[in-house]
């Protein structure tokens, strides 16, 4: 659990209690502070239960991802040993002239990507 989210809890509660205090005190600002404090406390919660779900979501991106590769590797034993063997055959040319290289590689993706016609 994400400390944003019990420090959030907590600010929250304790606002609460404050604006409660101030209700039955009948003082105005007390109230208003104890509601500020119990927003802040909201948003904060909020904001750490944000946190968690992202991480969450990142745990389960690399898990999916470590499987696929694993899979991957399965079915295709020769592909890490071509991957190094492209990599090391390209990487002169990316030394000398890495904006050559890169508008190569965006000339091919232009040309195995998918295109969409306008119509008008």
């Amino acid at each position: 659990m994400d400390e944003d989210r019990i420090t959030g809890a907590a600010k929250e509660l304790g606002g609460k209690v404050k604006g409660a205090a101030g209700e039955l005190t009948g003082d105005k600002q007390t109230q208003a502070e104890g509601k500020a404090t119990e927003l802040k406390g909201s948003a904060q919660n909020l904001y750490g239960q944000a946190k968690d779900t992202l991480s969450d979501a990142a745990d389960q991106a690399r898990e999916f991802a470590g499987d696929a590769f694993d899979r991957a590797r399965e079915r295709y034993p020769d592909a890490q040993r071509l991957y190094q063997q492209g990599s090391e055959a390209l990487r002169p040319h990316a030394q000398e002239s890495p904006l050559g290289l890169a508008i190569l590689a965006g000339a091919i993706g232009y040309l195995i990507g998918p295109h969409r016609v306008v119509q008008g």
